[in-house]
């Protein structure tokens, strides 16, 4: 059992707010501090940095900060910092394979926008990028040679172009060193002891007497993995929402299941909805889910007397189960389900080389040239539990691995049959009728014979940018000065090659299961008997590629455009021209959607070209006058002419002020409209299946207070068999499929951004600063999946929201009509559609206060660095139909299905550090609020009534503290060792059923799945 004492981790926020009014009693007064430091670090800009602050809310994390958090993957550390929200299809613990997309790669979600819409730069210029989704690998940015990380929170189109709706990072490398650097480090969690071990190398130097330098930088990484089983705690087993006797219930573990008697709910029969084991009801034994009940209206009588004679007349709609043996059958209960989990990664395997090479040269003092090269390999390995075979087969009725009571009840079935029925499994269609001696089975088997699902990937980006830098003469002594240009050209090329294993071919199996030409089928799908060869006659191997590639020239100038009595108005203007290019090719299997095991998707390939013309300036209005230290104003433009032709050309502007009345204190505010263009996924993907946790409105998922008549009635009409509806056979598993790809109407994004801010640095207190920021971002025709929020909506617009059967959302869902289920071929549709808007608002608080002291454990002149980061969100509201603004999902607060990723109203993080001579201690706290499930949170916000709390499992996550803590010491100038620990107080985290993000019982993206960790890191410097 790990500790669960919170007291600690919770005061250490008091500790650190506090500690600075302790410091006013020190012995010594601080020494005076460096007025630079009291300066935020200007970016979002292309301006000459002249002592103003920048417009735009900064937030700036620096290498200082990379070391004594032990990070080894950035993304890891930007998923702490508040403006950032965790991603978790592209993280360590996605363990998943997107149909059509990069695997194996890290991005980020700022202000929870998504990927998509935020920009990675590295020096201020554009990255690679992954895939048709245009994103950027932050695996590939080498952490040893990061010297800060800006972001810019706001839309910055104007400024760097499409895609900065949320805001710009922009990873600031060392390219400029001279010696040789060793790093080592180290990680391990406590509950496995699974290691993470990186080492890099930087050597560099200056040549032709200091006109150049040049670095080289090699990085490798090795991420051991660990299975759900290899962590155990929490994680094991699977878990989902029921009803539990009152006795057994537990907030972390699975109750013991109570049977709900007609008519009544789980409170009123004197339960308490709770955690139950909640496996696949596809499983390893074989299934049949298609039985209708002993005694129904879907039976008769012959059907009746052979399901009797098999001892099937007490199944439920949930079916019936064969014995290892195939011969022996009886009904199905919720305890023979399979457990996908502890063969699952929690954490995936990762192996990652990365060389990066920088180099310039000062020509003379108008010419200097400059490069970057950059290469890594990144590889990555996904594991899940064995594949499944679950859909409609047709099966001989006299089929000699049965029973003859069960080739009876199967001849029955046939009998029963009208018309011609099509059944379709991968690439091929079969059609049965009634008598001819085959019966429709909904035959669910995992293929536990056939081994775990193993994806591979291996996964190399090429990047080389090209410039040349300088300045140039001034045209005149009072306009255009102080000239300086920079023209570069960039090339990114990344590739990657994904291996699966452990499928199944869709239409082999079903021809396995069948006689051919009168002899024994080759596959015997009940009970656990597939010999070799019959696994070898369907199984596959399946394999898939994707090149991405971007190419960008551009040129800028910057300078004093003239003198005002203020200061000198500056400039900078420039063009940029930018291609584009991706291509997802699967294999036969993959593309035709002949695959159980893998998400199945069509062949993709798209390019876009833009061509840009920018301009910014800023006129200073007042210097040095009264309440008016600086009062300037400032403007940028941006035209993009692309050649989608559903985008076309679009303008992008800023506009912004800065005034500090006095010399401690600045406000600062900024509009700025811009736009995003869709990427190549988005316009040209093809269509393909991914299987994310949802609830379907039509099961007994479906909570009691929304079962409502008028719900029972379109799931009738959208084809649940009346005696079905809200029945556990509608969706025996966590997850439903859908079909997504892409749409080559779509049209650019359009949002606007408010930001208004104060930022603090009194003389009176040196090393003090402190801001506060309101931001507003308005995004219109976002682009989206169908419904905005993936499946979850879709379901919940066309049963809980709009509840008409003709509507688009309705008519996006397929159901098997013997089941009920969601199904194939098109499963839900939710394919790519500019389908709404997302509002979002809130503050941004920090602070930072530097001191010293004539005390301290290694001697006098101790220093202390005070620093916290904190995000109010007041606002995240998605609109899933632009045509229909009073339907809203208000998230902030929430998390689930529907909304995602939590999103708490406050995050933020706090750390003391201290600096005294060799030895360095330091202690960090990070705060996620609490936060309330989004299926009781959304009806609220849409003025309906949610259900009631107390009937939902686990609705609530209390807020979380952890508490880390860092040592380090230099032995040396040249020897340096920093150690600490991760979440010290080892927190589980939130323990939760059907509403875990996707998998692992819980939301592992947000929170730390894996206890205490350990990290050290040892620097020699040569």
């Amino acid at each position: 059992m790990r500790t669960k004492t919170t007291a600690i981790s919770n005061a250490v926020l008091l500790l650190m707010a506090g500690i600075a009014g302790a410091a006013s009693a020190q012995e010594e007064a601080p020494a005076p501090a460096n007025p630079e430091e009291n300066r935020v670090v200007i970016t979002g800009t292309r301006l000459a940095n002249r002592g103003f602050l920048a417009p735009t809310p900064v937030n700036v994390v620096d290498a200082q900060e990379l070391k004594v958090s032990g990070t080894q993957n950035l993304e890891n550390l930007l998923n702490d910092t508040p403006q950032f929200t965790a991603n978790q299809l592209n993280s360590p613990t996605a363990n998943t394979v997107q149909a059509g997309q990069p695997s194996g790669t890290s991005t980020l979600n700022l202000r929870n926008l998504g990927a998509t819409r935020n920009l990675v730069l590295v020096n201020g210029r554009r990255f690679a990028i992954t895939g048709p989704d245009f994103t950027t690998d932050i695996n590939t940015i080498p952490t040893a040679l990061v010297k800060r990380i800006e972001t810019v929170t706001g839309g910055s189109s104007a400024v760097y172009g499409s895609d900065a709706i949320s805001g710009v990072v922009n990873f600031i490398l060392r390219d400029n060193f001279e010696g040789a650097e060793i790093s080592v480090q180290g990680n391990w969690d406590q509950p496995t002891h699974t290691p993470t071990k990186s080492i890099d190398l930087t050597v560099g130097g200056n040549f032709d007497n200091k006109k150049g330098n040049a670095v080289l930088s090699i990085n490798f990484q090795d991420r051991q993995g660990m299975t759900r089983g290899d962590l155990g705690g929490y994680a094991i087993p699977s878990l989902g929402d029921g009803c539990v006797t009152s006795a057994s219930w537990s907030a972390t573990g699975p109750g013991t299941p109570l049977s709900v008697p007609s008519g009544q709910s789980c409170l009123s029969a004197g339960g308490r909805p709770g955690l139950v084991y909640s496996g696949s009801s596809t499983v390893p034994t074989g299934r049949i889910g298609n039985l209708p009940l002993y005694g129904s209206s879907g039976s008769n009588a012959a059907l009746d007397a052979a399901m009797a004679a098999a001892g099937l007349q007490n199944i439920t709609t949930l079916g019936a189960v064969f014995d290892s043996t195939g011969k022996v059958i009886r009904p199905y209960t919720t305890a023979d389900a399979y457990d996908l989990g502890p063969l699952s990664y929690v954490m995936t395997p990762q192996k990652r080389w990365v060389a990066n090479g920088f180099a310039h040269y000062n020509f003379n003092e108008y010419a200097t040239g400059y490069t970057e090269v950059h290469f890594s390999n990144n590889t990555a390995n996904v594991q899940i539990a064995p594949a499944g075979a679950g859909a409609n087969f047709l099966v001989n009725t006299n089929n000699p691995y049965l029973s003859p009571q069960m080739q009876e009840v199967l001849r029955q079935l046939d009998l029963k049959e009208s018309g011609t029925s099509r059944i379709t499994n991968g690439s091929q269609t079969l059609s049965t009728t009634a008598g001819d001696g085959l019966a429709i089975v909904n035959l669910n088997r995992r293929l536990t014979d056939i081994g775990t699902r193993f994806a591979a990937t291996d996964h190399s980006t090429f990047r080389i940018a090209l410039g040349l830098k300088g300045k140039l003469n001034d045209v005149s002594e009072k306009y255009l000065t102080d000239l300086k240009y920079d023209m570069y050209y960039t090339n990114s090329r990344t590739t990657e090659s994904q291996f699966q294993s452990g499928s199944i071919s869709l239409s082999r199996y079903q021809n396995a299961i069948l006689s051919q030409g009168g002899a024994a089928p080759v596959l015997n799908p009940f009970g656990q008997n597939i010999t070799p060869a019959a696994a070898g006659a369907v199984a596959i191997n399946s394999n898939s590629a994707i090149t991405a590639e971007q190419q960008g020239l551009a040129a800028n100038l910057t300078g004093k455009l003239f003198e005002l009595p203020a200061g000198p108005v500056d400039f900078s203007t420039g063009v940029e021209h930018r291609h584009a290019y991706s291509r997802y090719s699967p294999d036969a299997y993959l593309s035709s959607g002949d695959v159980s095991g893998w998400n199945a998707a069509r062949a993709t390939q798209g390019e876009s070209t833009v061509k840009e013309i920018f301009g910014e300036a800023r006129v200073p209005l007042l210097s040095d006058a009264p309440f008016a230290k600086n009062l300037s104003l400032s403007g940028a433009f941006r035209r993009s002419d692309y050649d989608i032709e559903s985008v076309g050309t679009v303008w992008t502007n800023s506009v912004g002020t800065e005034w500090t009345p006095v010399e401690s204190l600045t406000f600062r505010a900024q509009k700025q409209k811009s736009i995003r263009a869709p990427n190549v996924g988005e316009l040209f993907g093809g269509q393909g299946t991914n299987g994310p946790t949802a609830t379907d409105p039509c099961s007994s998922r479906q909570p009691a207070s929304q079962q409502t008549a008028a719900v029972r009635a379109l799931c009738v009409a959208t084809g649940v068999p009346t005696n079905l509806v809200f029945d556990q056979a509608v969706q025996p598993t966590n997850f439903i499929t859908q079909i997504v790809g892409g749409n080559p109407g779509l049209k650019a994004e359009t949002s606007h951004t408010t930001t208004v801010g104060a930022v603090f640095a009194p003389r009176a207190v040196p090393g003090l600063q402190l801001s506060v920021d309101y931001y507003k971002i308005t995004l219109d025709d976002a682009i989206s999946t169908l419904g905005g929020g993936g499946i979850q909506s879709v379901l919940n617009l066309c049963y809980n929201t709009i509840q008409n059967a003709n509507s688009v959302y309705c008519k996006a869902i397929n159901r098997d009509p013997l089941t009920g289920q969601i199904a194939a071929p098109t499963y839900v549709m939710t394919t790519a559609a500019n389908i709404g808007g997302i509002k979002t608002q809130g503050y941004d608080l920090s602070g930072h206060y530097g001191f010293r002291t004539g005390w301290g454990l290694m001697g006098a002149d101790t220093r202390w660095n005070i620093d916290s980061n904190w995000t109010y969100v007041k606002e995240l509201t998605f609109t899933p139909i632009q045509d229909l603004p009073n339907i809203t999902n208000q998230c902030v607060g929430s998390f689930g299905q529907t909304c995602g990723q939590p999103v708490p109203k406050w995050k933020g993080t706090a750390r003391l550090t201290m600096n005294s001579g060799k030895l360095m201690l330091s202690a960090r706290a990070r705060f996620i609020g609490k936060l309330t499930v989004d299926n009781y949170v959304l009806p609220l916000g849409q003025g309906t009534t949610p259900p009631a709390l107390e009937t939902l499992t686990n609705p609530k996550i209390k807020a979380y503290t952890y508490l880390d803590l860092t040592a380090g010491y230099d032995f040396t100038k040249m020897v340096s060792l920093t150690a600490g620990i991760r979440n010290v107080l080892d927190k589980d985290p939130p323990v939760l059923g059907s509403s875990q993000l996707p998998a692992n019982n819980t939301i592992a993206a947000t929170y730390d799945p894996l206890g205490r960790n350990l990290f050290f890191s040892l620097n020699v410097k040569l």
